[in-house]
């Protein structure tokens, strides 16, 4: 008599094939064997992923080129394009256009730098690492108005000069001053240290008035009087003149000191983050364990003071009992310091960071790839340094340190001979990461921590992937895509962007890739094709599926007119489960023992077109029609059921497929097996 068996979830995704016979495992009975082009949902449901939306072609498709996400704000989004010593720039979904053609600018760096560089937004300005060059920060002005300049290491404030420095009275006595002017908040170098004339000592009652130059934009001066050759604060005058009347100078407040720092070649830092209103570098050819931090509240200087102060530049190095490469900083609780022999964090006294005193802990010993962190809520993620291991980092109360998990454990054969390139977080709604690898794969995992809930599954699209980012655009996180595709024997490079899944109605919904949507008046012509040249494609015309067209001087013909229409490459989705781990009175366990699936019940969201394969192959389709042939076929939500030709296989697992154009959520699987009893 067959059996039933329930599985709720897949919440454990892809799971390692080393890991099929570990059926003591919590995840088992929510993993998967395959997972070809689906998404895990957090709730343990699984749905085919969306189709991809053609942007636009990359400036130089014979070179390499990266995306970099620009976020101002939730609503003020963009990203960019790095190739060979060239930027554009995409928002909303299209390319920024300027003066008729696509916007660009001259940048430094060559498409393969584009690859290595680091980089850390504030607001409008982005600031750039990489070892080549030094560091740069691109400005936006306006969507079509984007400039690239140096970074300052030393203040542009004008330095003011002393005119006169008059001493009173009779006598012997000379003092020696100098002066910095305020602008913005920012000080200036001093001025040359000058001399009064022979006086009366100011502690017998002489008074040195000081007179010198303004400087434009001046909020105030300082003044200083040297002690024993320093210069030490005496007061500040928001005019140009100064009276001192034996004022006692305070040698812990001195002037700004200049610095060379990233001046020359191998002294380009190749790591860039922000940290306590401080801007920080890392990781030069001739110091690639040394991290340096500005002035506080000043990305622009990185200037030391006559006397070193807390609020001074930063220089420390992450020494231990082997080289610790800076790899990745990234600002969380603490500043984490990714190195490539392990994990680190920075900070100062009471939370406090203080330039006079660091204060650097290390967590771990796994040591971290280049590729930059990313950040899940509260909890830091890299990739370790054999590029393969997917970890988390996170600060636990408990043990007043930070600690993670190995998240690509369970489905390690996902990384096996292929290292992870690239990757990107789009939090809503699916809290996914995508995951590029350097054999041009992508994943999708999806991580969401406070469930215990990481899941992967691999994505199968026609062609290589190379870059990957992710901006808020709406309601959703929008994901990025750069495919590397053979277009009419020629590599094409172009800038996709993953569709929201999002939709009422079937005729809505875009499950193709590289594609685009019509919608209008009817027709049976749909143009705008030309990326697409030679290549077959599928459409979704008024919510029926069109298959076998021929992209022809870059349009198709439907075979009827349609008003809504999807267009694009071809994929197919597929999901199997693990096989069953039960025991039966009388059989003992079922594993190792033939298996025969007679039925399969589904439950199902927004779901049309899904297919039972059984283990010969042989496909089994879900027939969908209403009273009305003629109506639409409507997508379903519930319980489905499935019948398979009898075939008795090795393992009793279920094969669902969905190769149209169309959606499919499962949400459970119900089959009825019939056990072998040897």
């Amino acid at each position: 008599m067959p059996s039933s068996m329930f599985t709720p979830s897949f919440a454990s995704g892809i799971l390692s094939p080393a890991l099929w016979g570990r059926i003591d495992l919590q995840k088992y009975d929510s993993g998967l064997r395959k997972a070809k082009n689906m998404i895990v949902h957090a709730h343990g449901g699984i749905s085919n992923r969306p189709g991809t939306r053609f942007i636009c072609e990359v400036m130089d498709s014979s070179k390499r080129h990266r995306l970099v996400p620009f976020s101002r704000d939730v609503d003020d989004t963009a990203v960019l394009i790095f190739g060979e010593k060239q930027m554009g720039v995409i928002k909303n979904g299209s390319r920024i256009r300027s003066g008729g053609s696509q916007y660009t600018i001259d940048v430094p760096w060559s498409s393969t730098q584009a690859q290595a560089m680091d980089y850390v937004q504030s607001i409008d300005v982005l600031f750039v690492a990489e070892r080549g060059w030094a560091p740069r920060k691109i400005e936006r002005y306006a969507d079509n108005d984007w400039r690239v300049r140096m970074v300052e290491v030393n203040p542009t404030v004008p330095v003011p000069t002393i005119t006169s420095a008059t001493l009173s009275g009779d006598g012997s006595a000379v003092y020696r001053y100098c002066v910095t002017a305020i602008v913005d908040g920012v000080e200036s170098f001093r001025s040359p240290i000058v001399a009064t004339n022979p006086g009366a000592a100011l502690s017998g009652g002489g008074t040195v008035t000081l007179n010198f130059s303004s400087v434009a934009g001046a909020s105030e001066y300082r003044v200083y009087r040297t002690r024993n050759s320093v210069p030490g604060y005496i007061g500040f005058t928001t005019g140009t003149s100064f009276g001192d009347d034996n004022i006692s100078p305070d040698l812990t407040v001195t002037p700004p000191v200049e610095t060379d720092l990233f001046s020359t070649p191998g002294n380009f830092p190749s790591v860039v983050s922000i940290y306590q209103q401080r801007l920080a570098f890392a990781a030069s050819i001739n110091d690639p364990e040394t991290i340096w931090l500005s002035r506080a509240g000043d990305y622009s200087n990185f200037t030391r003071s006559t006397n070193f102060v807390g609020t001074d530049r930063s220089e420390f190095n992450m020494s231990g009992e082997s080289l610790n490469r800076v790899r990745s900083l990234l600002q969380l609780r603490e500043l984490l310091v990714f190195t490539s022999a392990g994990e680190w964090s920075v900070t100062g006294p009471e939370g406090g960071f203080d330039a006079t005193n660091p204060i650097v802990t290390r967590y771990g010993y796994v040591g971290s790839s280049t590729v930059k962190p990313i950040v899940a809520d509260d909890t830091a993620l890299f990739i370790d340094r054999s590029g393969r291991n997917v970890r988390d980092l996170r600060y636990a109360y408990e043990t007043d340190g930070y600690a993670g998990n190995d998240l690509s454990i369970f489905a390690s054969h996902l990384f096996d001979g292929r290292t992870i390139v690239d990757w990107a977080l789009a939090k809503n709604p699916w809290s996914l990461i995508w995951v590029v690898l350097s054999d041009g794969k992508l994943l999708a995992f999806t991580y969401k921590r406070e469930h215990q809930v990481w899941a992967w599954t691999e994505m199968e699209i026609d062609g290589a992937v190379e870059s990957v980012a992710s901006v808020t655009e709406g309601a959703h996180d929008a994901t990025y895509l750069i495919v590397r595709r053979e277009i009419q024997g020629k590599e094409r490079r172009y800038v996709e962007r993953f569709d929201e899944r999002d939709f009422r109605f079937v005729r809505d919904s875009y499950f193709v890739d590289c594609g685009l949507t019509y919608e209008g008046g009817k027709t049976d012509t749909i143009t705008g094709l030309g990326h697409l040249e030679g290549r077959k494609v599928v459409a979704l015309a008024d919510g029926n599926v069109v298959q076998d067209l021929t992209v022809k001087g870059g349009k198709v013909i439907l075979p009827f007119p349609a008003g809504t229409v999807q267009v694009g490459l071809p994929y197919t989705c597929e999901m199997e489960n693990l096989p069953p781990a039960i025991d039966l009175q009388g059989v003992g366990s079922t594993r190792g023992r033939p298996h025969k699936i007679s039925k399969v019940r589904l439950q199902v969201e927004r779901t049309r077109g899904i297919k039972l394969v059984a283990p010969n192959g042989k496909e089994n389709e879900l027939v969908q029609t209403g009273g009305d042939l003629a109506a639409q076929i409507p997508i379903r939500t519930g319980m489905l059921e499935l019948t398979t030709s009898p075939y008795w296989g090795p393992d009793g697992t279920v094969t669902l497929r969905q190769d149209y154009p169309l959606p499919m959520t499962v949400l459970a699987i119900s089959p009825e097996i019939s056990i072998g009893t040897s």
